[in-house]
């Protein structure tokens, strides 16, 4: 049955994710400095319907001299329409977290949280990753926001000029929207000032000594070669150094179609903290011996910020990863670094790849001091189980035979595009490449998962989320479970849905509940289903 009188009761909802720039009356807050994160924050445009949080946790100093992170005054950034993250927010404003390193009895007070992720990016200044926030339950936070359908955490330290101004929170629940959150987050900060990455006098207080010329050089030619002659998705090289407190990863070139995944989220990272029992790169470095994982998004034993790319399901990739060392540099080290899709070769792509290096990088040879691609050469393939476990590995080997003594032409294969490479400090802006390729269009895919749904009882609304193939029961269940405390029990309520703007019809079954989920599938124009619920007859 048809209604077209439920639009006049149905209220004005912006169920999007909206930024908001708290007032900071009687704070000692820079409001200067909350307007720039404020303006980040509203350059993250995608998912504005997903259950995200976005917000800032300020350093400040509490009466015993003591630095912590707090989110009062602070912008944040979600959709209002959804309780569950308003009921976050509002529980964030109750609490501090910690920085540095003391333990719990030398807080404060009760409401102030140590050994967390926010508290870790603020002192280690490098981000932090949670991939299952399950896994930390305990935390008042934590179980905040699992009890709001948050399940993992992105926290980003923040920093203007030589200082940290604080930790940015993504908290979500749908991982491989993490990646693409994360290059708007991190490209909206950098036009309003901001950046994510250290100040360089505080991790490079004693700077790596080589001869950047000559190896740099070598480097640049050699990638170039490899990206055009192989048809690479993208290739990296990292450089290997100590500071005064920790190892760390520097990004020293880079060549990737600009579609790829891996150009976009690499593009923004240009420092890393090393930990060799992390990641392919991390195994390399620690074993010099070569690795590679078939399948990327399977390998889950990724940690930290790396881990954002086993995140996302689009990442069917292989990466190969070599350590070498040049001559010019005596014993650092160099992590040479290569991601394609997993349809190809990769035993056939690998030799090719070494030989394409051989030729390039003349002062360069294995750790060993052998010459790359003379000899029978033993990789370690990280097997794609469902555990990603480090001890599941099965060693390889490539030039068996030393049957290919010479470097192969380029290889044959339809790209798809002009190719386009980046350099670490190229004068192409990064703002100004993502204006020539706007972020919708780019590996955004629609979320099969859920299906978004915003529901009016009265005055009162609420943005929830049904799974794909939801039935009656289900959704009348989620109905009386979201509106709990203005729903009479004694009474009996039916629900009308509104597919077509201005058509609602009465929901009294299953099939019924089938005909709105594929309208709504069906039309490229709607981005939520409309529920009003009313009092039975």
């Amino acid at each position: 049955m048809m209604e077209d009188d439920t639009n006049d009761h149905w209220p004005e909802i912006d169920p999007n994710r909206t930024v908001v720039l708290p007032r900071t009356n009687g704070l000692q807050i820079s409001e200067e400095m909350m307007k720039k994160i404020y303006i980040a924050f509203c350059c993250v445009t995608s998912h504005p319907l997903k259950r995200i949080v976005i917000q800032l946790w300020r350093r400040v100093k509490t009466q015993s001299t003591k630095t912590v992170l707090s989110c009062v005054g602070c912008p944040y950034a979600l959709s209002t329409a959804n309780a569950r993250l308003c009921k976050y927010r509002s529980g964030c404003l109750k609490y501090l977290y910690s920085v540095g390193k003391f333990g719990p009895g030398n807080v404060d007070d009760a409401m102030t949280i140590v050994d967390a992720p926010p508290c870790h990016a603020a002192f280690k200044y490098f981000p932090e990753v949670v991939l299952d926030l399950s896994l930390h339950r305990g935390t008042p936070l934590v179980d905040l926001a699992l009890e709001c359908e948050l399940t993992c955490f992105l926290m980003l330290p923040v920093f203007h000029q030589n200082c940290i101004v604080g930790v940015v929170e993504v908290s979500m629940t749908y991982l491989p929207d993490f990646a693409l959150i994360f290059y708007e987050l991190k490209c909206g900060l950098k036009r309003a000032g901001l950046t994510i990455t250290p100040p360089l006098s505080y991790v490079l207080q004693t700077k790596p000594i080589f001869n950047t010329n000559p190896v740099l050089s070598e480097i640049k030619k050699a990638m170039q070669a490899a990206y055009r002659s192989h048809a690479i998705t993208y290739g990296q090289v990292w450089l290997s150094f100590k500071t005064h407190c920790r190892d760390l990863l520097l990004k020293t070139s880079c060549v990737g179609d600009h579609v790829s995944v891996f150009q976009r989220f690499y593009q923004s990272v240009l420092l890393l903290p090393l930990k060799k029992e992390e990641g392919l790169v991390g195994r390399t470095l620690e074993t010099y011996t070569p690795h590679l994982c078939r399948n990327i998004y399977k390998f889950r034993d990724i940690k930290g910020l790396l881990a954002l790319l086993s995140a996302d399901r689009n990442s069917n990739y292989t990466c190969f990863v070599i350590c070498l060392r040049s001559s010019h540099t005596g014993e650092l080290d160099h992590a040479f670094e290569f991601f394609w899709p997993q349809s190809r070769n990769h035993l056939a792509l690998m030799e090719a790849l070494l030989l394409t290096l051989r030729e390039y990088l003349p002062s360069f040879k294995y750790v060993s001091g052998a010459q790359l691609g003379d000899d029978e050469l033993l990789v370690i393939d990280v097997e794609n189980s469902s555990s990603g476990s480090a001890s599941e590995s099965t060693p390889i080997k490539i030039f068996t035979g030393n049957e290919i003594s010479k470097t192969p032409q380029p290889i044959e294969e339809t790209v798809g595009m002009k190719r386009k490479s980046i350099y670490l400090h190229d004068d192409q802006s990064e703002s100004s490449s993502a204006n020539q390729h706007p972020l919708t269009n780019i590996n955004n895919p629609k979320d099969d998962d859920d299906l978004v749904i915003l529901a009016v009882h009265k005055v009162d609304h609420r943005l929830f989320f049904l799974p794909s193939s939801p039935t009656f029961e289900n959704v009348m269940d989620k109905i009386k479970q979201e509106f709990k405390h203005d729903l009479n029990p004694t009474r009996t309520y039916k629900v009308k849905y509104q597919v077509l703007p201005g058509k609602w019809y009465a929901l009294y079954d299953t099939a019924c509940l089938k005909s709105c989920i594929l309208s709504y599938q069906a039309s490229k124009n709607i981005d939520y289903i409309k529920f009003y619920v009313v009092e039975g007859e």
